[in-house]
C-alpha cells in the first residue's frame, strides 16, 4: 500500500511541475552612445535583469519573444545600421527605433543584450550622432 501511494504522490508531483514554471517579462533600459565617425561600430552597456526578477531564480526559463527602443537625438543618417545582440554574440539586424521579434526564441532569458550602432562609410558624421537611450523588454516562459 505504501508502494502505491508513494508512486501516485511521484506522479502528481511530476505532473504539476508545468504549472511551476515561471513566465514573466523583465526590462532594462541604458544610456546611448555617441557616434562621430562613420565606419566605426559604437556598442552600448549591457541591458540586463534586474538581479532579483523571477526571471534569475531558475535557469530553465528560455526567452519567447524581445521588444526594443531606442531614441535618437536627430533624425538617423543615411547608412545607420543597428543590431541588437546577445552576450553570445548572436546579433539580429533591427528596423527602425523600435519593433519586436522573435529571433531569440527559446534563448536562456538571462541573456543580457547590446545595441551596435554602425554607420556606413568613411568620415566625421556632422552632427555627431546621438543615442539618448536603448532599451529591451524580454518576455520569457
Amino acid at each position: 500500500m505504501r508502494s502505491v501511494q508513494l508512486a501516485l504522490l511521484t506522479t502528481v508531483m511530476l505532473c504539476a511541475l508545468p504549472c511551476l514554471a515561471v513566465s514573466g517579462s523583465w526590462s532594462d533600459s541604458q544610456m546611448g552612445v555617441t557616434l562621430q565617425n562613420r565606419g566605426v561600430i559604437a556598442t552600448s552597456s549591457a541591458l540586463n535583469s534586474p538581479a532579483h526578477a523571477p526571471v534569475n531564480l531558475t535557469s530553465s526559463t528560455t526567452i519567447t519573444t524581445l521588444s526594443w527602443s531606442y531614441k535618437l537625438m536627430s533624425p538617423p543618417p543615411e547608412g545607420l545600421q543597428v543590431k541588437l545582440c546577445t552576450a553570445s554574440n548572436h546579433c539580429v539586424n533591427i528596423d527602425g527605433a523600435n519593433g519586436q521579434t522573435r529571433s531569440f526564441y527559446g534563448q536562456s532569458a538571462q541573456t543580457s543584450f547590446r545595441f551596435m550602432f554602425y554607420i556606413a562609410g568613411k568620415g566625421v558624421v556632422y552632427p555627431p550622432l546621438r543615442v539618448l537611450s536603448n532599451q529591451v523588454l524580454v518576455n520569457y516562459q
